[in-house]
């Protein structure tokens, strides 16, 4: 598999990092006896990079399927919504504990939407400075959804790392489309900062056509590697194999597509309605705070997703 370095933090990680939200109760809801499967074989498969988050609530299943490996094989990032450099250090601490870190490789400022985002959140990023400095962390990252935080993190030189939401759709994306993304991402590499692409399969609506989507991102020049969810083992050896510029087999296809999948609405909708209107099956409807799904009649086709301006939707 190919591996990249992280600017000159010298830290090399693998093109494909192992996503870890899938596994935790924000979507699967699985334990961590069940998700450190996948994180194992992963790593038995050769990726050395796994990405998480405070509020994933998977530290257990990471910690867990990594449990006796020398944490000098792995670079983890993780993320935390912290505003303060208190509430900030104590995400960091317990990211360490939980995971049995001296250090961690990044940490990101969570989903920064907006210049105003970025500056309101000047304290947590002031200890992640310092504790860069410390040597406790090895990069600075941000996470985003929108090309507004992208233009802001850009112009921010002690971030280091951009995790934008990225795939060819343009599925996520907030206030933009897919060209917006591209073009704020070549600014992100002129400035010489490492990028790692999420949702590359669009919150799951792609995995019917994965080989198409990864290769979309692999090839370009804006994109370092890419971190995408993995639940089980068939996903685990589907997409290293992908990575390894296998062509998967239709016994490995067929093991990922018979993997039971529904349809999530996060708490986060504003029930705008919009996604009902979309459904033609009539699997939606309107509840009293959010778009409620008929699992006996959705199709898993995505149609929804596309028209969610708050991105709220997910296969998993």
């Amino acid at each position: 598999m190919r591996m990249v370095n992280i600017g000159n933090t010298g830290m090399t990680v693998t093109e494909l990092c192992h996503g870890t939200l899938i596994l935790g109760q924000l979507q699967a809801n699985l334990t961590p006896e069940k998700g450190a499967i996948a994180i194992r074989k992963s790593f038995e498969m050769g990726v050395n990079f796994y990405d998480t988050a405070q509020g994933y609530k998977t530290y257990p299943h990471l910690a867990l399927g990594l449990k006796d490996i020398d944490r000098g094989k792995v670079v983890i990032a993780s993320k935390s919504h912290a505003r303060s450099y208190v509430e900030m250090k104590t995400a960091v601490e317990e990211c360490l504990k939980a995971l049995y870190l001296e250090q961690i490789g990044i940490f990101h400022l969570h989903q920064i939407q907006s210049l105003e985002d970025l500056k309101g959140r000047q304290g947590a990023l002031d200890c992640l400075i310092e504790l860069k400095k410390q040597g406790i962390i090895k990069a600075i990252g941000a996470s985003l959804h929108t090309i507004a935080g992208m233009n802001a993190v850009n112009n921010e030189p002690a971030i280091d790392v951009v995790f934008p939401v990225l795939n060819q759709r343009g599925l996520g994306i907030i206030d933009g489309n897919l060209s917006d993304m591209l073009k704020v991402l070549q600014e992100s590499k002129e400035k010489g900062k490492f990028v790692y692409a999420m949702k590359p399969l669009g919150g799951g609506h792609l995995y019917n056509e994965v080989e198409a989507a990864f290769n979309f991102l692999r090839e370009l020049s804006t994109c370092d590697a890419i971190a995408c969810g993995m639940k089980d083992e068939a996903e685990v050896e589907m997409n290293v194999g992908i990575f390894n510029n296998q062509k998967a087999s239709e016994e490995i296809k067929n093991r990922v597509h018979t993997v039971a999948r529904r349809l999530v609405v996060y708490d986060r909708c504003i029930a705008c309605g919009l996604c009902v209107d979309e459904c033609d099956q009539g699997a939606l409807s309107m509840g009293e705070k959010k778009a409620v799904v008929d699992d006996s009649k959705c199709i898993l086709c995505g149609y929804c997703a596309a028209v969610c301006p708050e991105y709220v939707i997910r296969v998993v």
